[in-house]
């Protein structure tokens, strides 16, 4: 029994100095340790870690701003929870977990107020909910940043770049580390900053395989929990993979063989050309310009323009508007502009005041069925777009519902897919029922006579005709 106690003691002592010394690797398991390798190996600021589900990456991340903060006497760190709720029910219990061996001399208070850890050597740790305070990572002089599940983080790119790197710029020894499990959609920047760190050597994926303290039977549950081993949850949750999320796609149906550069038959000349705008300030005004094709009962998309939200006047967006329609489709005039219908007043303007009519657009259905009427026209191929309208391709590719699936997820690459929506406007106000082409297309006047091919099917008409109305009247 003493020599049980002189273990447990000699054990109490390691960890202690272990603690003192800033190094908590005890702590974790040998594929956290892999993790801390690369970590420490990268000779760049970022680091990312794309890491699965039950892998540990909050504990690690947790550690690593323990660490931090004791090695460094008044080190200022920021430790960003993609969600406020994250904080309370994941971020905090993490810190708990981790400090309840550490020796009381260097163990740090919790402040409620602030939401932050104070060491008794000067360093700070503040937690910051992402969704509520995005700006709440800013600081003069950071010695490290953590922001954990940022592929869940809908501003990364305005964090990293107008918060991070504004805080890290005078400390030439900074580290930011990005841990997450991969976002719902390809399109999340997250994806980026994976494939930076990947070429500077500070990058690393762990799938649920690589978590010692998960044994078979867990990961078997696991991947029935999540509808299995095809599916899209069980690929991206669990082995890591960037691939879009079947239950929240907006159109699951889409596939790149409906990007085409379609050449304009002899019927265009009469073909409905339509333009779609979903308007923005918060967000772009986005903007497209197509035509139906009534043969091949298809909207094609020529083009596209994408507006900054604050930066656009009606002057700006009428000329740019009538510019693009001259290129595309010289004097001929669009026979629909569909807009937005959230701000009358401006579309007043744009009509009474420079003379270009949008017509607001008849929501008479709920999102989900405008966003399924889309969807049956992706499936039957009747939506074809031009190679060049990159970012409505991208909305189609990779447009995903918010995890309530009330509205459209936002995105740093694709805002709100705002084409997405000028798309569903077109397709409401379609011309679908009007037969643009006349009778007389291909008569050949002069050369009737001749019995010109070209009018054999008006010829063939008017005997219809004259069939029925030269009948004599019954006596």
């Amino acid at each position: 029994m003493l020599s049980q106690d002189k273990t447990s003691d000699r054990v109490t002592k390691a960890k202690s100095e272990s603690y003192y010394r800033g190094n908590l690797s005890y702590k974790l398991h040998i594929a956290q340790r892999d993790i801390n390798k690369t970590y420490q190996a990268s000779t760049q600021p970022l680091f990312v870690g794309n890491c699965s589900r039950q892998w540990g990456k909050s504990f690690w991340a947790v550690c690593k701003a323990v660490e931090q903060a004791i090695k460094k006497d008044k080190s200022q760190i920021r430790y960003g929870a993609a969600f406020q709720t994250d904080l309370v029910e994941f971020i905090i219990p993490a810190f708990e977990k981790v400090l309840e061996d550490c020796p009381e001399d260097i163990k740090p208070k919790h402040r409620k107020a602030g939401s932050r850890y104070v060491f008794p050597n000067g360093s700070i740790i503040k937690l910051v909910g992402l969704d509520k305070n995005p700006n709440g990572l800013r600081g003069n002089t950071l010695d490290l940043i953590i922001l954990d599940e940022c592929g869940f983080v809908s501003n990364l790119n305005y964090i990293y770049k107008s918060v991070i790197i504004p805080a890290t710029t005078h400390r030439p020894d900074a580290r930011i580390i990005l841990i997450s499990t991969p976002p719902s959609t390809p399109a999340h920047s997250f994806v980026e900053y994976c494939q930076k760190a990947q070429l500077e050597g500070g990058y690393a994926v762990f799938t649920i395989f690589d978590n010692p303290m998960v044994d078979e039977l867990t990961i078997k549950r696991l991947m029935k929990e999540s509808g299995g081993e095809g599916t899209t949850t069980w690929k991206r949750e669990y082995l890591c993979q960037f691939i879009l999320d079947d239950d929240l796609a907006l159109v699951k149906e889409w596939r790149d063989e409906f990007i085409q550069e379609v050449p304009r038959d002899e019927y265009f000349q009469y073909y409905h050309c339509l333009v779609g705008q979903d308007l923005g300030r918060k967000d772009a005004t986005a903007l497209l310009f197509g035509y139906y094709d009534f043969k091949r009962a298809a909207l094609i998309i020529e083009d596209e323009i994408t507006m900054d939200g604050p930066a656009w006047t009606t002057i700006t967006l009428k000329d740019d508007v009538l510019k693009k329609e001259k290129e595309l489709w010289q004097d001929k005039a669009p026979y629909r502009r569909i807009s937005d219908n959230n701000n009358p007043h401006l579309l007043s303007d744009l009509h009474t005041l420079h003379g270009i009519h949008f017509m607001p657009v008849k929501k008479d259905a709920s999102l989900e069925q405008m966003v399924n009427r889309v969807r049956e026209y992706v499936a039957a191929g009747r939506i074809i777009i031009h190679p060049r309208c990159s970012m409505l391709i991208g909305n189609m590719k990779f447009g995903v519902w918010d995890k309530h699936r009330r509205e459209f997820a936002r995105n740093d690459n694709y805002g709100h897919f705002d084409h997405f929506a000028a798309l569903q406007y077109m397709l409401i106000h379609l011309p679908i029922t009007v037969n643009p082409i006349p009778v007389t297309h291909g008569f050949v006047n002069q050369t009737a006579w001749l019995g010109n091919t070209k009018n054999q099917h008006i010829s063939n008409n008017a005997k219809a005709f004259k069939q029925v109305f030269d009948k004599k009247k019954p006596t």
